[in-house]
């Protein structure tokens, strides 16, 4: 038999509580859901990007650029070192040569400098034990308290 009432959707809420209750803690549930999802889509997105991008470019690799390279006729010049490099390559090796030698006079120096030990601490007996303060600083004032006879030794 079919409701011949003219309720709205508005009478659907009238349920009772327990049922209100359960259906607020799915719907928190599916939100939570929701979040995490959404979460780990952006983390896995670029990841599955770069891996995208990587995979391409190992196929390309693979594909055009080793039969290139194997179409040479001669790949032992592939090898060969440049002009720039030879000369790059010399100048680095002189530095490291210039380097080490300076390293070693330097070591030289240091162990061949005689130092001449400090001496012995002064010796502050003859002063009677009575410790006196350093002198005043000129850049700060001198604070004079009562019955401190101490300044005027």
């Amino acid at each position: 038999m079919v409701d011949s009432d003219d309720s709205g959707p508005s009478d659907n809420f009238s349920m009772d509580p327990q049922l209100e209750r359960q259906v607020e803690t799915i719907r928190n549930l599916v939100d939570s859901y929701m979040a995490i999802v959404n979460k780990c889509i952006r983390d896995l997105m670029p990841k599955t990007i770069m891996h995208l991008m990587i995979s391409n470019v190992k196929e390309f690799i693979n594909a055009e650029l080793l039969a290139q390279l194997y179409s040479t006729e001669d790949q032992s010049v592939l090898m060969d070192e440049s002009a720039e490099q030879a000369q790059r390559r010399d100048e680095v090796l002189r530095t490291h040569h210039a380097l080490k030698e300076a390293l070693a006079i330097i070591g030289d120096i240091s162990t061949t400098t005689i130092s001449t030990p400090l001496p012995p601490p002064v010796d502050n007996s003859w002063q009677g034990g009575r410790s006196r303060r350093p002198p005043p600083s000129p850049t700060r004032p001198t604070v004079i308290r009562p019955g401190d006879s101490s300044l005027f030794d």
